[in-house]
């Protein structure tokens, strides 16, 4: 990954791409205009994986599940015609090819940030000076946090392209408000809380691998289906932890930070109030979210349905 890093600014980019961004006024920022081959190197990096995925790696594994559905206990409707049958088949197999892909970087993406952002936090200099005060952590830059920015941005920039793709609109609209934030981090705004916020991720392992063991893993198999009760149970600890318990202290935090700087020259309303509102937004969808993995974990409970049944229904 930190190849990707040192790899040359092609020359397209000096000559063209940077002068025309700033003559139109595009892109103000040096760090974002000196960083900009590098972003583009992380989105190509994950579409590569994610073409390995689509034409490599799943579509054996596809084929192999779909056969074993038709094999066991996927009942055959006499009225549906050999054609619509084929046709149906190739449209769940292509889905599940192109979803299997996308999840595959996903799980990717969160390990490569988290990777960068708990060596960062960890670190003793993120909890020493210059991270002391409210003017440092909102205006303070280093290449530690900027690394991060780097790779948030170029994961979202290739997730608008592919979720315009493969996806609905409003996920679109999710990767466009995450590259906006993730700009102004690099700019730098704020820069010290890209790795606080990326905590958000540990909880995307957990539920990425739920999602491969629905559509992958034999569900009769009471093995699998305990394998999926204990990644389940894993999901909404950590998700409470992440997302929740953390992720509101850390905006109450940043609010304090914003307020304690608002006179201060580099101060940007605009910025802020897309980050604060965005988190919001985040923050609320966050316990929305949590709420509905408790009641399903108490209709599991207490109507005593197997894990294999209530995931088929979510689905």
């Amino acid at each position: 990954m930190d190849l990707l890093l040192t790899l040359p600014q092609p020359g397209l980019f000096k000559t063209t791409v940077i002068p025309w961004l700033v003559n139109h006024n595009l892109i103000t920022s040096e760090a974002i205009l000196s960083n900009l081959h590098s972003i583009f190197y992380v989105a190509i990096f994950y579409h590569a994986w994610f073409l390995f995925g689509k034409w490599i790696l799943f579509p054996p594994l596809a084929r192999w599940k779909l056969d074993y559905d038709q094999k066991h206990g996927v009942k055959k409707d006499e009225k549906v015609t050999p054609g619509r049958k084929a046709q149906h088949s190739k449209k769940r197999y292509t889905s599940l090819v192109n979803q299997s892909s996308v999840h595959l970087i996903s799980l990717l993406q969160s390990i490569v940030v988290l990777y960068y952002s708990l060596k960062f936090l960890l670190n003793p200099k993120a909890s020493a000076e210059p991270y002391q005060t409210s003017h440092s952590r909102v205006f303070t830059e280093n290449r530690d946090t900027q690394v991060i920015c780097i790779f948030a941005i170029g994961y979202f920039v290739w997730d608008i392209y592919i979720s315009a793709m493969y996806s609905t609109f409003p996920f679109v609209v999710h990767g466009i408000i995450s590259t906006v934030v993730y700009c102004i981090g690099l700019k730098p705004y704020i820069q010290y809380y890209a790795p606080v916020f990326m905590m958000f991720e540990l909880s995307n392992p957990s539920l990425n691998f739920r999602w491969f063991g629905i559509k992958y893993l034999p569900q009769k198999s009471r093995f699998c289906s305990l394998l999926l009760l204990v990644n389940n149970l894993t999901l909404m600890v950590i998700f409470f932890a992440a997302r929740i318990a953390w992720g509101w202290f850390q905006i109450g935090k940043l609010c304090y930070d914003f307020y304690q700087v608002r006179n201060e020259p580099g101060f940007l309303v605009f910025d802020t109030l897309v980050i604060l509102v965005g988190n919001f937004v985040l923050d609320v969808l966050n316990a929305i979210w949590f709420s509905t993995m408790i009641k399903v974990a108490a209709k599991i409970f207490k109507r005593g349905e197997t894990v294999d049944k209530v995931t088929k229904n979510e689905n």
